[in-house]
């Protein structure tokens, strides 16, 4: 065999060998989460290569370093150490960095996926180019559906539902309409925007539109993704055909003085207050 030959046939191989699905996934002491769900994602019945990468903010819990180390060792996962809390936005993109796959699986740490959800969520998309962006159901460990898509909604929507003016019979009208309370999720359709705990997009694209944008720490960077990619005349789609556990505590409204001293109520200020500015201007 001479040279030339050679090199095809290594280009084959590694074209063969090559991932389908890259998943990525931010630690940030997460405790038995990472385990759950990168178990989970290794228990999938797929016909193709898959890889896992793991995006480390510097965590110190035992519990999560020690499994994410110790799967990284074995060659299950691949590590990205990011030596600080990067925010959700750039920790993914870090991890998209390292991606070879054609496609790019978003993934929570607390998300657990079905053994079919890969396998279907792949082939939805093969068949349909004009998809940018795919989330599938998504419920509680009780077996309750989440809200996991959304309608455009206004700065003070976001208010509402985060505190007690959403109790307002009126008030709550608006958030109903925003959350989606009358879709019908036995439907797989088209959406306006979708929650980011488990996406899949193909690598393509999210290199594209360069991924999500990092100027939001946490909250707001799924719906921009999800409006970015519209914007060039792909579609989202919410995928009822496979479900995958989400783990999520739900984020109450509680009273709202109490509200204003959590941080994670003003990290979700500042990102709806970048979201509606960058939107407004487009």
């Amino acid at each position: 065999m001479d040279e030339n030959s050679s090199q095809i046939g290594e280009v084959a191989d590694e074209a063969l060998n090559r991932p389908m699905i890259s998943a990525v996934m931010i630690n940030t002491n997460d405790k038995y989460f990472p385990r759950m769900c990168i178990e989970a994602f290794a228990r999938s019945k797929v016909e193709f290569p898959m890889e896992f990468i793991v995006v480390d903010h510097a965590s110190t819990d035992p519990i999560s370093t020690g499994y994410v180390d110790k799967a990284e060792k074995e060659g299950r996962i691949r590590v990205a150490r990011a030596g600080a809390n990067l925010g959700f936005a750039k920790g993914n993109n870090l991890g998209a960095k390292l991606a070879r796959g054609k496609y790019i699986l978003i993934i929570n740490p607390d998300v657990a996926l079905q053994e079919d959800t890969l396998q279907k969520m792949v082939d939805y998309m093969e068949a349909h180019s004009e998809v940018g962006v795919l989330g599938p159901k998504l419920v509680y460990p009780n077996d309750e559906v989440q809200d996991s898509c959304r309608r455009e909604m206004t700065f003070t929507d976001l208010v509402i539902k985060r505190t007690f003016l959403k109790r307002i019979p009126s008030l709550r009208k608006r958030v109903e309409k925003y959350t989606m309370n009358d879709f019908d999720h036995s439907v797989t359709q088209e959406v306006e925007l979708l929650v980011g705990a488990l996406l899949l997009i193909p690598r393509s694209l999210y290199e594209q539109i360069g991924g999500f944008d990092e100027r939001y720490f946490l909250f707001m960077e799924d719906f921009d993704l999800s409006r970015t990619i519209r914007g060039l005349g792909k579609k989202a789609v919410y995928f009822h055909e496979t479900f995958a556990v989400h783990n999520h505590k739900r984020l109450s409204g509680g009273l709202f003085f109490k509200i204003l001293f959590k941080k994670t109520f003003w990290i979700h200020v500042m990102s709806a207050f970048k979201y509606f500015w960058k939107w407004r201007k487009a």
